[in-house]
C-alpha cells in the first residue's frame, strides 16, 4: 500500500471531523472539505485535478472505514511532522471551515479540533 500523502492525510481528518464527530455527513460539509482540499493543494504548491481530489476524497473514504483512535493518532503525528507551522495553522483552518459548514460546530467537533491545535502546538 502506498503511503499516503500530505493531502490524503488531510482528506482523511477532513472525513473525521465532518463525520465522525456527529455521525452525519452534510452535503455542505462534504462540497467544503473538497473546496478545502482545492485550496490547501494550491497554498502547498501542489498540483491537485478534479479527479485528483476525488480521487483522495474516495481514499479518504476508504481508509475512514478501516480507521481506529490509534490510526488517527498516527495520522495527526504525520502531519505534525510534515507540516511547517504555518501549513498546520492553514491545514487546521481548512478543518475548522469543513466543521462550520452545516452551520453548526457540535461539541465533538469541536473538541476535536481543539486536540489537533494542541497536538500541532497551535494552542496557546
Amino acid at each position: 500500500m502506498d503511503e499516503p500523502t500530505t493531502l490524503a492525510d488531510l482528506a482523511l481528518l477532513a472525513l473525521v471531523v465532518a463525520h465522525g464527530t456527529d455521525a452525519d455527513l452534510d452535503p455542505r460539509e462534504s462540497r467544503e472539505m473538497v473546496r478545502q482540499l482545492d485550496r490547501i493543494a494550491a497554498a502547498f504548491g501542489d498540483e491537485a485535478s478534479g479527479a485528483d481530489l476525488s480521487d483522495l476524497v474516495e481514499r479518504a473514504v476508504r481508509d475512514y472505514g478501516r480507521l481506529s483512535v490509534i490510526g488517527l493518532d498516527t495520522v495527526v503525528a504525520r502531519l505534525g511532522a510534515a507540516l511547517t507551522p504555518a501549513q498546520t495553522a492553514r491545514a487546521h483552518a481548512a478543518l475548522v471551515e469543513v466543521a462550520d459548514a452545516d452551520g453548526k460546530v457540535h461539541t465533538m467537533e469541536r473538541t476535536l479540533l481543539r486536540h489537533l491545535a494542541q497536538a500541532w502546538g497551535l494552542a496557546g
